[in-house]
């Protein structure tokens, strides 16, 4: 493995899960800003999108749908938004359904990209996710883990649909809703989830207020 000097061990505490929630997708002794430093500075010029999930995944989930909520605040690309949604599509229902593996389908899986955005992208989210890090410790939160787990994979899977539909800039919102609150769950924060339940809010008011000047365009040229 290629070793950053940016990635040395630190004292921070770590997001290991508070409560006893056995079947959690969501425990892990390591900082998730560490492992997803260790996920993009493996060695390789492109990384596929399947060894990027089969890295990832035997983490738990949280990493992985963190990364790629990061992934689509931080790419601006036209046309990103569908590649970068399907596999939180995915990765929703793979939470619903309590699974310890993702299956993604063979054409996106074998997507590949440049590894050295997703390292770009990992170290200009990394100083603002260690300060996250540092805030987020086990706090208001309410027990039967395993329900709260499902619904996150709903919320997961709820907005990943909305950053796929091809809306300019559509994808900020849903994707900053899924990093607070991938943020909340692994740590057990109830205070980050509610400030991503707050962002996933704004997102559907965005979509609803979008969908609605749509509808009054097309009836004002349909009555003209």
């Amino acid at each position: 493995m290629i070793v950053s000097p940016l990635d040395a061990p630190s004292p921070e505490p770590s997001f290991e899960t508070a409560g006893t929630e056995e079947s959690s997708v969501f425990t892990h002794p390591k900082p998730l800003s560490a492992v997803l430093m260790e996920a993009a500075t493996q060695p390789g010029e492109r990384i596929t999108l399947g060894e990027l999930v089969a890295s990832l995944s035997s983490r738990g989930f949280a990493p992985l749908i963190l990364l790629m909520g990061i992934l689509n605040v931080v790419t601006i690309i036209p046309g990103s938004s569908t590649v970068m949604g399907l596999p939180l599509v995915f990765m929703g229902i793979a939470v619903i359904l309590n699974s310890r593996r993702l299956w993604l389908p063979s054409r996106l899986s074998e997507k590949s990209f440049d590894r050295a955005l997703l390292l770009r992208a990992v170290l200009k989210a990394r100083p603002w996710l260690e300060r996250i890090e540092r805030l987020a410790r086990p706090r208001f939160w309410p027990k039967g883990g395993w329900i709260l787990d499902r619904a996150y994979g709903i919320i997961v899977l709820c907005f990943a649909l909305m950053i796929t539909l091809p809306i300019a800039f559509g994808n900020t919102m849903p994707a900053i809703s899924i990093i607070l609150l991938s943020l909340g769950f692994a740590a057990r924060d109830g205070l980050w989830v509610a400030g991503g339940l707050v962002a996933g809010s704004v997102a559907v008011g965005i979509l609803m207020g979008l969908a609605a000047a749509v509808a009054f365009a097309g009836t004002s040229l349909l009555g003209g």
